[in-house]
């Protein structure tokens, strides 16, 4: 979308990139990988998720409502941690795109 602000233009590309990441924040343990792994997953992305380790429940939920639905095994993945965890993904070449939510005092 061409001048979405003074500037600035807007582009979507529609290209698998394999393997995505989020690594989401305490304060939003749902909410905030549904932002994450059904679009990459929709798009043909598989995804691994990295809950907050202080409340990784209800993203273990959302991964089980997702294989009761039919959603085949290996397409959203949990991996549980804490920095070692992140510099996994951050450091990983087969991970082409990371989401993150939180601060950078959480890194």
């Amino acid at each position: 979308m061409p001048g979405v602000s003074k500037d600035m233009d807007t582009l979507s590309y529609r290209i698998p990139l394999g393997v995505c990441a989020g690594i989401t924040p305490f304060n939003f343990p749902a909410m905030i990988p549904l932002w994450m792994f059904p679009t990459a997953a929709v798009c043909g992305n598989t995804s691994i998720v990295k809950p907050s380790e202080r409340d990784p429940g209800a993203c273990m939920l959302l991964v089980e409502l997702l294989k009761e639905a039919g959603m085949p095994d290996g397409v959203v993945n949990v991996i549980h941690g804490e920095h070692e965890a992140v510099n996994f993904i951050c450091d990983n070449p087969d991970i082409r795109a990371i989401s993150f939510v939180g601060s950078d005092v959480a890194i």
